[in-house]
């Protein structure tokens, strides 16, 4: 009996893989399941076999690569007995950054593909709430540390900031080819002067 995956699995994956090929390359114009099967070389029937359509091999590759770089998450984000300063919310930014950085290109067509479809953006909508979510909580454990400025809107102001981070870090990574001490160098001082009325440590 062999341990390897199967020809169905094999399938798929050559799909998701053509699919991303696809994406980096020609962008979502480019995108369609001819396309996909030429690229994957697999029959039409093996691709329904396996997806609906191309936005749902989209939406299986979105979330692959957003597991991936949650996967990554700072310390910060992810321990209930951390407490934020400058200097943490600057890591947070280089570390979510260089978590971000390679999966960027594709991260930055498949965004480009989310206004296309109503399933991809409900996707790319409860990635980012779940990260917006995860920030908030954060906020909020600081402001009980006496961390953060007591006066923020804990929601609110996680949203502003995280929407801010990721807009910027796709462009910075996916579109202008930076690097993540670029985005920590833009977005940090944003953070350390919102939540903690400070500058960045440089």
């Amino acid at each position: 009996m062999s341990d390897g995956p199967s020809p169905s699995d094999q399938q798929r994956e050559q799909i998701v893989s053509a699919t991303a090929d696809l994406l980096r390359q020609e962008g979502p114009a480019g995108l369609n399941v001819r396309a996909v099967m030429s690229r994957a070389e697999v029959s039409r029937t093996a691709f329904y076999r396996q997806f609906s359509d191309v936005a749902d091999v989209v939406g299986e590759l979105l979330e692959r690569v957003l597991t991936d770089v949650a996967g990554g998450a700072s310390r910060w984000l992810t321990d209930v007995t951390a407490v934020g300063s400058p200097a943490v919310v600057t890591e947070n930014a280089a570390l979510s950054a260089s978590n971000l950085l390679p999966h960027a290109e594709l991260l930055c067509a498949i965004a480009d593909a989310v206004g296309l479809d109503p399933a991809l953006r409900e996707k790319w909508d409860a990635a980012l709430q779940r990260r917006i979510d995860a920030v908030e909580a954060a906020i909020r454990r600081d402001q009980a540390a006496g961390a953060v400025r007591p006066g923020l809107d804990a929601a609110d102001t996680a949203r502003a900031l995280t929407v801010m981070h990721e807009r910027i870090a796709l462009q910075v990574l996916g579109r202008d080819g930076g690097t993540p001490a670029d985005v920590a160098r833009i977005v940090a001082p944003v953070w350390s002067s919102v939540l903690f009325g400070v500058d960045a440590p440089t």
